[in-house]
């Protein structure tokens, strides 16, 4: 891959590279002991480090012939943007001597502005539940389904970095009157290697023949079990 190119969270990435300068026994034996992990911007490992070892015989037909390593690792898809580094360090065990590399890798994820507070951000509504872009203006007819993707972020860790997000919703109807309500709608649950900062959610509701026309708002409570801590946001859609 060029210099300038990068990886998306949530792809599988490749990685390879050579060793030269090792020291071979007089019996063409060569042993080399390697370890790599991979550091987010913030120094945080992304995924288990590995380590391994070369152990073979060289032949002298094989002079030329250099040890490689390779490894694949999937970056986990709340992988935040940002140049990241994967850290290599190989030992030759016959002449005692270590070698080392830093080999940047660039990373794109999902843009969700960081913070300490529960939150939602990046709310919007949509016509579908896969549409790739958000509707400009929120409006939908009677009898068509409300879609709504959003982030929950700030929510805090537990042990093995695991998280618990809860969330209801209620609608307010254009003459100020509660309207559909469901308190507990999903609950999102996970633990990871890789401390998760964010999560993807996601909300629909039907909407009757006879809704009433006019300007309608979702009242979003979330609720963090682990940092006790709740959130609320509100988005308005009309009905034409």
């Amino acid at each position: 891959m060029p210099s300038d190119e990068s990886y998306a969270a949530g792809e599988l990435a490749f990685f390879s590279l050579e060793i030269a300068g090792y020291r071979k026994s007089d019996k063409d034996h060569i042993h080399l002991d390697w370890d790599w992990k991979c550091l987010d911007p913030a120094g945080i490992p992304l995924v288990p480090p590995a380590k391994g070892a070369v152990d073979t015989d060289v032949s002298p037909e094989d002079k030329d012939w250099l040890p490689r390593i390779r490894q694949n690792f999937e970056i986990p898809s709340y992988a935040p943007s940002g140049t990241y580094h994967l850290l290599v360090t190989v030992h030759d065990t016959l002449n005692g001597t270590d070698a080392s590399a830093d080999i940047p890798l660039r990373i794109r994820g999902h843009r969700v502005a960081p913070g300490d507070t529960l939150t939602v951000s990046n709310f919007h509504f949509y016509r579908a539940e896969d549409d790739p872009q958000p509707l400009e203006v929120a409006a939908y007819r009677p009898g068509e389904s409300v879609w709504a993707r959003f982030d929950i972020s700030g929510f805090k860790l537990g042990p093995d970095n695991s998280f618990d997000v809860e969330y209801g919703l209620a609608v307010i109807r254009p003459d100020g009157k509660p309207g559909f309500s469901q308190p507990e709608a999903a609950t999102l649950k996970d633990k990871s290697f890789y401390p998760q900062r964010f999560t993807p959610a996601a909300l629909s509701l039907s909407l009757p023949a006879d809704v009433a026309r006019g300007e309608h708002t979702i009242v979003l409570t979330v609720r963090d079990k682990v940092g006790n801590q709740t959130a609320e946001s509100q988005q308005k859609f009309s009905v034409e």
